[in-house]
């Protein structure tokens, strides 16, 4: 087979042979020797074994929430293209074509054409917030100009999609001056009867002019930026320094990019032109942080700033003299900052991303939603993101929403006044939120506060004023909002077991701690941070553990995770004699799982189920209720179980 050479134009005399040639192409049979040109074809094999549905009636389409998000980002290209695509229409005001101009993600911006036009392309939802990638919608101009970043124009059956096989459409890519990325697409669609091998000259230069205008922009505003930005290269002058424009891409370097990549693991496309989209003004802060690398530490980061506004930012890697120049204040602070974490134990790539997540968290006055197992270590993460925060001498409150009723809940959030019920204090009790003001607020368990309470827990967020029971007075409070839970929340809120709006207002930024069965190398650690806790707690020496207790604990997978962990562990120490501890004080059940695993499952036999399995299933329940502090729901959720079933076998225990 031999496809034409990738011809610019399509020929419309080659359309019966193209629409053939399609047909045996989805069904997987040899095409004729011509026809096809390389362009289309390379497109088609794309959106195959991108499994597009050729049969697709429309392309999917973006809510106005997002189409606004994603005018915002391309906020520099959306005005620069506005009067370069007003010149395009009135040009072919008469051709019965639509105008547009797309994203890098192929979803349109902007459209302008007659409305005959307007109505056709709605059919097919070519209209503002149609989504025309290729993986989405197959072979078309726009969506295969962003795969390959050269213009093209498509005709009729050249297509993938059926539907779309009656349209022809030209376009040209949008590329960003100074590093080359794709900014966006310009596009000229219409029914194929308005097909011109001149539309993509016109959509080339159309794109080409307004490269130009960004180019000229850019050039202004790097000027002004490098102006401002010129005492910091002047007093950081033995570091390492990056220069970022305000959508993050590199304007000037200097220093050591070398001992930055040793000293700090900095991972940089350091040529001028590449972009950090952590550094881009125009994305969401929230999405931002997500996009932040791990390496990359807040207190380097200088804003430059004119009296219009933000200009950039300066990035100071310390490598030379400034870095034991840095005022005693900062690092004061860097120290506060790394001593919050020191109580988080362990050096596992799991615990390190956690840790270096919540580490750039806590500078931010935002909410953080913790996310993960009973026992993993939720609250000590909270305390320290608090104790790393910007008000580390606030209060730090912490509240179980899922230990209390749903009135003392109430009445522990919101206070009460004098009279408010039955045996209420004189003079009224200020609730937690009160008590956290200027501080930070953990509620935990949040997945279990009752339904009915969560809209005045969502006032108090939305509006910061607390009412307390009984009372009328507002009081204004500023607080941070540190929530955990062990459940699916956003399932929750689909299913309207949670509050939609609540979830989103607590999951401004989510932070996913990792079970302790997922970081192994972090088990004897802990271990030995809790012997030294321990020692000191009793007052005697920390104890030697015999080999086989520690190779079993290495081998339990603590479903109860860490919390589970130091019951288990705390009792074993308590119990034993002298400074040693061994194999006769493991639980029943971590010695028995240690047992099992080492024979093989034909050696497992009934005797060890029969006598063991009962006393297995109280030594786990028993450790489940004592790791959740009495709470029977989670220890049901701990065991699997239903809470039911755990009421059912606690009462048999008591028999």
């Amino acid at each position: 087979m031999s496809p034409n050479s990738n011809p610019l134009i399509p020929r419309i005399g080659d359309e019966s042979v193209v629409a053939s040639s399609w047909e045996r192409f989805l069904q997987d049979r040899p095409l004729p020797g011509a026809g096809v040109r390389n362009v289309v074809l390379d497109s088609w094999r794309r959106s195959r074994s991108e499994a597009v549905d050729p049969s697709i009636g429309s392309a999917p389409t973006a809510d106005g929430d997002k189409i606004n998000q994603l005018r915002a980002r391309s906020r520099d290209l959306y005005e620069a293209a506005k009067p370069v695509l007003e010149t395009l229409r009135e040009i072919l005001r008469e051709s019965g074509t639509l105008i547009m101009l797309s994203d890098p993600s192929g979803t349109i911006l902007d459209l302008n054409g007659e409305s005959r036009a307007r109505d056709a392309g709605e059919q097919i939802n070519l209209a503002p917030g149609g989504c025309w990638s290729e993986e989405l919608i197959g072979t078309n101009a726009i969506g295969t100009t962003i795969a390959t970043h050269q213009a093209v124009q498509i005709y009729a059956s050249e297509h993938y999609c059926i539907d779309v096989k009656h349209w022809t459409c030209a376009a040209a890519p949008i590329l960003d001056p100074l590093g080359k990325n794709l900014l966006g697409v310009v596009d000229v669609s219409g029914v194929k009867e308005t097909f011109h091998g001149h539309t993509l000259g016109l959509v080339i230069s159309a794109a080409k002019q307004i490269e130009g205008i960004l180019a000229q922009r850019d050039a202004e505003m790097h000027g002004r930026l490098l102006e401002h930005a010129m005492a910091g290269f002047s007093r950081y002058g033995n570091d390492c320094l990056v220069l970022f424009d305000q959508r993050g891409r590199i304007v000037k370097t200097s220093g050591s990019m070398q001992q930055a990549r040793e000293m700090y693991g900095v991972r940089l496309p350091f040529e001028v032109g590449g972009q950090v989209p952590a550094l881009d003004f125009a994305i969401h802060p929230t999405e931002r942080l997500r996009l932040t690398p791990p390496w990359l530490r807040p207190e380097w980061l200088h804003p430059v700033r004119s009296r219009d506004g933000d200009l950039g930012t300066l990035l100071v890697i310390p490598i030379g003299t400034a870095q034991r120049q840095r005022s005693s204040s900062q690092a004061v602070a860097d120290k506060a900052t790394d001593d919050a974490f020191d109580e988080i134990i362990g050096t596992s790539q799991a615990i390190a991303t956690a840790k270096a997540r919540a580490r750039r968290i806590a500078p931010l006055d935002l909410p953080v939603l913790l996310l993960g197992e009973t026992g993993a270590g939720k609250e000590i993460f909270a305390r320290a993101i608090h104790k790393a925060s910007g008000k580390p001498d606030g209060p730090f409150i912490a509240v179980n929403c899922g230990a209390l009723t749903r009135e003392l809940l109430a009445s522990e959030l919101f206070g009460y006044s004098e009279g408010a019920f039955t045996g209420a204090r004189r003079g009224g009790l200020p609730g937690k939120f009160e008590q956290a003001d200027h501080g930070t607020l953990f509620l935990d368990e949040i997945g279990e506060m009752p339904l009915d309470m969560q809209p005045h827990l969502l006032r108090v967020l939305q509006d910061g004023i607390v009412v307390r029971l009984g009372d009328t007075r507002e009081r204004k409070v500023a607080v941070r909002i540190i929530a955990a839970t062990n459940r699916d929340l956003k399932a929750d809120a689909e299913a309207g077991r949670f509050r939609e709006d609540l979830f989103h207002r607590l999951c401004v930024v989510s932070l996913n701690l990792p079970p302790l069965r997922d970081r192994p190398a972090d088990t004897e650690a802990i271990i030995g941070r809790l012997n030294q806790r321990l020692a000191q707690k009793y007052g005697c020496p920390p104890k030697s553990l015999a080999p086989d207790v520690l190779h079993h604990l290495l081998r339990y997978r603590w479903p109860g995770n860490i919390r589970e962990l130091q019951n288990v562990f705390e009792a074993m120490f308590a119990l034993s004699d002298g400074d040693y501890i061994d194999g006769s004080l493991l639980p029943p059940h971590i010695a028995a799982n240690a047992i099992d695993a080492a024979l093989p499952p034909d050696e497992i036999r009934p005797a060890m189920t029969a006598g063991r399995l009962a006393e297995m299933e109280r030594s786990a329940i028993n450790a489940a209720v004592a790791s959740a502090h009495g709470n029977l729901s989670m220890a049901a959720r701990t065991l699997g179980i239903s809470r039911s079933t755990l009421y059912v076998k606690l009462a048999a225990m008591r028999t």
